[in-house]
């Protein structure tokens, strides 16, 4: 497949993943909190820590997605893939 085309399939697809995981996480917090997520919530008394979860729950989550998804491209592509373990 040409990699231009890969590239835009692979853009649209982390996009798409980390906003239904971020619809799916938000479902998610209301349920559990009874509060709708800090993001979206207005509310000058959140407190804190609620704002800190929901930031780092959804960066890992969201950053999980796009790299499973660009590695998949780069498979896809035939890119060999950098390791990150050193060989001694």
């Amino acid at each position: 497949m040409n990699t231009r085309v890969l590239d835009l399939l692979g853009t649209g697809a982390s996009l798409g993943g980390v906003a239904l995981s971020h619809k799916v996480l938000g479902s998610v917090w209301q349920r559990v909190t009874g509060n709708p997520p800090p993001s979206k919530n207005p509310d000058p008394d959140e407190a804190w820590a609620a704002i800190i979860v929901w930031a780092v729950v959804t960066g890992l989550v969201g950053t999980v997605i796009k790299v499973a998804i660009s590695r998949k491209v780069a498979q896809l592509e035939g890119k060999p893939q950098a390791s990150s373990r050193s060989e001694v």
